[in-house]
Protein backbone atom coordinates (compact mmCIF):
# COMPACT_ATOMS: atom_id res chain seq x y z
CA UNK A 1 0.00 0.00 0.00
CA UNK A 2 1.61 3.41 -1.10
CA UNK A 3 1.74 5.84 1.69
CA UNK A 4 0.95 9.66 0.62
CA UNK A 5 3.14 12.12 1.33
CA UNK A 6 0.57 15.13 2.10
CA UNK A 7 3.32 17.73 2.38
CA UNK A 8 5.12 17.41 -1.16
CA UNK A 9 1.62 17.39 -2.96
CA UNK A 10 0.65 20.78 -4.58
CA UNK A 11 -2.65 22.55 -3.36
CA UNK A 12 -4.96 21.71 -6.28
CA UNK A 13 -3.56 17.60 -5.35
CA UNK A 14 -4.75 18.77 -1.97
CA UNK A 15 -8.11 20.08 -2.80
CA UNK A 16 -8.86 17.22 -4.60
CA UNK A 17 -8.50 14.81 -1.34
CA UNK A 18 -10.72 17.19 0.51
CA UNK A 19 -13.13 16.85 -1.74
CA UNK A 20 -13.10 13.01 -1.71
CA UNK A 21 -13.51 13.54 2.23
CA UNK A 22 -9.25 13.00 3.16
CA UNK A 23 -9.36 14.69 6.98
CA UNK A 24 -5.69 14.77 6.84
CA UNK A 25 -5.21 17.29 3.38
CA UNK A 26 -7.78 18.77 4.84
CA UNK A 27 -5.86 19.91 7.88
CA UNK A 28 -2.57 20.74 5.87
CA UNK A 29 -4.46 23.31 3.84
CA UNK A 30 -5.97 24.74 6.55
CA UNK A 31 -2.48 24.96 8.41
CA UNK A 32 -1.08 26.32 4.78
CA UNK A 33 -3.96 28.90 4.93
CA UNK A 34 -3.19 29.75 8.37
CA UNK A 35 -0.92 32.92 7.32
CA UNK A 36 -3.89 33.68 4.74
CA UNK A 37 -6.41 34.09 7.51
CA UNK A 38 -4.44 36.05 9.69
CA UNK A 39 -3.09 38.62 7.12
CA UNK A 40 -7.13 38.68 6.45
CA UNK A 41 -8.04 38.98 9.76
CA UNK A 42 -5.37 41.77 10.57
CA UNK A 43 -7.23 44.26 8.46
CA UNK A 44 -10.75 43.99 9.81
CA UNK A 45 -9.02 44.09 13.22
CA UNK A 46 -10.10 47.21 15.99
CA UNK A 47 -11.37 47.70 19.35
CA UNK A 48 -15.38 46.51 18.23
CA UNK A 49 -13.84 42.63 17.59
CA UNK A 50 -11.43 40.04 19.40
CA UNK A 51 -8.82 38.70 16.89
CA UNK A 52 -10.61 35.34 18.11
CA UNK A 53 -14.03 35.92 16.88
CA UNK A 54 -12.47 37.11 13.87
CA UNK A 55 -9.60 34.20 13.40
CA UNK A 56 -12.52 31.45 13.74
CA UNK A 57 -14.68 33.53 11.15
CA UNK A 58 -11.68 32.98 8.40
CA UNK A 59 -11.58 29.41 9.77
CA UNK A 60 -15.01 28.95 8.88
CA UNK A 61 -14.34 30.88 4.75
CA UNK A 62 -11.55 28.74 4.53
CA UNK A 63 -13.37 25.31 4.76
CA UNK A 64 -15.75 26.54 2.47
CA UNK A 65 -12.99 27.99 -0.26
CA UNK A 66 -11.11 24.57 -0.14
CA UNK A 67 -14.24 22.79 -0.84
CA UNK A 68 -15.25 24.79 -3.31
CA UNK A 69 -11.87 25.94 -5.18
CA UNK A 70 -11.61 24.80 -8.47
CA UNK A 71 -8.24 25.44 -10.26
CA UNK A 72 -9.68 25.27 -13.79
CA UNK A 73 -10.68 29.04 -12.95
CA UNK A 74 -7.45 29.99 -13.32
CA UNK A 75 -6.69 31.56 -9.32
CA UNK A 76 -4.81 30.48 -6.94
CA UNK A 77 -6.21 28.75 -4.02
CA UNK A 78 -4.25 31.35 -1.44
CA UNK A 79 -6.06 34.04 -3.87
CA UNK A 80 -9.41 32.27 -4.06
CA UNK A 81 -9.48 31.40 -0.28
CA UNK A 82 -8.55 35.13 0.45
CA UNK A 83 -11.48 36.76 -1.22
CA UNK A 84 -13.49 34.39 0.27
CA UNK A 85 -12.38 34.77 3.99
CA UNK A 86 -12.49 38.77 3.15
CA UNK A 87 -16.13 38.66 1.97
CA UNK A 88 -16.77 36.17 4.84
CA UNK A 89 -15.37 38.77 7.02
CA UNK A 90 -17.18 41.77 5.83
CA UNK A 91 -20.18 40.22 6.32
CA UNK A 92 -19.03 39.32 9.89
CA UNK A 93 -18.61 43.43 10.74
CA UNK A 94 -21.65 44.22 8.87
CA UNK A 95 -23.79 42.13 10.66
CA UNK A 96 -22.10 42.84 14.34
CA UNK A 97 -22.61 46.22 13.72
CA UNK A 98 -26.37 45.78 12.43
CA UNK A 99 -26.36 43.62 15.98
CA UNK A 100 -24.96 46.42 17.56
CA UNK A 101 -27.07 49.04 16.12
CA UNK A 102 -30.03 46.69 17.03
CA UNK A 103 -29.27 47.03 20.55
CA UNK A 104 -28.84 43.06 20.31
CA UNK A 105 -26.00 42.44 22.32
CA UNK A 106 -26.09 38.25 22.31
CA UNK A 107 -26.71 38.48 18.83
CA UNK A 108 -22.63 36.23 17.68
CA UNK A 109 -22.97 35.82 13.65
CA UNK A 110 -21.35 32.74 12.91
CA UNK A 111 -20.26 33.38 9.42
CA UNK A 112 -22.92 31.32 7.32
CA UNK A 113 -21.61 33.34 3.96
CA UNK A 114 -18.66 31.46 4.16
CA UNK A 115 -20.35 27.86 3.26
CA UNK A 116 -22.35 29.44 -0.15
CA UNK A 117 -23.52 32.75 0.86
CA UNK A 118 -23.15 34.69 -2.31
CA UNK A 119 -23.64 34.07 -6.18
CA UNK A 120 -20.41 33.92 -7.18
CA UNK A 121 -18.85 31.61 -4.93
CA UNK A 122 -21.81 29.39 -4.77
CA UNK A 123 -20.72 28.79 -9.05
CA UNK A 124 -17.91 26.82 -7.67
CA UNK A 125 -19.52 24.97 -4.70
CA UNK A 126 -20.32 21.30 -6.04
CA UNK A 127 -23.33 18.91 -4.89
CA UNK A 128 -20.40 16.68 -3.94
CA UNK A 129 -18.21 19.16 -1.98
CA UNK A 130 -21.07 19.69 0.42
CA UNK A 131 -21.42 16.01 0.89
CA UNK A 132 -17.91 15.71 2.30
CA UNK A 133 -17.58 18.99 4.36
CA UNK A 134 -20.96 17.99 5.74
CA UNK A 135 -18.83 14.15 6.33
CA UNK A 136 -16.09 16.05 8.05
CA UNK A 137 -17.93 18.32 10.10
CA UNK A 138 -20.02 14.81 11.52
CA UNK A 139 -16.60 13.70 12.35
CA UNK A 140 -15.35 16.50 14.35
CA UNK A 141 -18.97 17.54 16.31
CA UNK A 142 -21.43 15.56 18.60
CA UNK A 143 -25.05 15.18 16.66
CA UNK A 144 -26.01 18.07 18.11
CA UNK A 145 -24.10 20.64 17.38
CA UNK A 146 -23.72 19.36 13.77
CA UNK A 147 -27.74 19.74 14.24
CA UNK A 148 -27.56 23.01 15.11
CA UNK A 149 -25.06 23.90 13.12
CA UNK A 150 -27.53 23.19 10.14
CA UNK A 151 -30.05 25.11 11.12
CA UNK A 152 -27.91 28.05 11.51
CA UNK A 153 -26.42 27.79 8.35
CA UNK A 154 -30.03 27.44 6.54
CA UNK A 155 -30.43 31.10 8.07
CA UNK A 156 -32.41 30.22 10.99
CA UNK A 157 -32.42 32.66 14.32
CA UNK A 158 -31.55 31.41 17.50
CA UNK A 159 -34.94 31.33 18.87
CA UNK A 160 -36.24 29.42 14.98
CA UNK A 161 -33.39 27.01 16.40
CA UNK A 162 -34.49 26.71 19.90
CA UNK A 163 -38.07 26.02 18.78
CA UNK A 164 -37.07 23.31 16.37
CA UNK A 165 -34.31 21.78 19.43
CA UNK A 166 -35.70 22.33 22.26
CA UNK A 167 -33.03 24.03 23.63
CA UNK A 168 -33.06 27.72 25.39
CA UNK A 169 -31.39 30.44 23.09
CA UNK A 170 -29.15 30.75 25.91
CA UNK A 171 -28.41 26.73 24.64
CA UNK A 172 -28.16 27.27 20.98
CA UNK A 173 -25.83 30.28 21.56
CA UNK A 174 -23.63 27.97 24.16
CA UNK A 175 -23.75 25.10 21.55
CA UNK A 176 -22.42 27.69 18.48
CA UNK A 177 -19.76 28.86 20.61
CA UNK A 178 -18.35 25.11 21.18
CA UNK A 179 -18.54 24.61 17.62
CA UNK A 180 -16.44 27.43 17.04
CA UNK A 181 -13.57 26.42 19.83
CA UNK A 182 -14.11 22.38 17.65
CA UNK A 183 -13.31 24.31 14.71
CA UNK A 184 -10.62 26.33 15.54
CA UNK A 185 -8.27 23.51 16.96
CA UNK A 186 -7.53 22.24 13.18
CA UNK A 187 -5.68 25.75 13.01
Amino acid sequence: METKNYHKMSEEELTELCKKGDDKALQLLIKRLEGVISNCVSSFLDERFEREDLMQEGLVAAFGAILSYDSSKGAALNTYASVCIQNALKNFVKKKNNALLSADADFVPFGDEALGGNAAEDEYISSESYRNLRKSLKKILSETEYTVLSLFTQGMSYAEISQQTGQSVKGVDGTLQRIRKKLKTIL
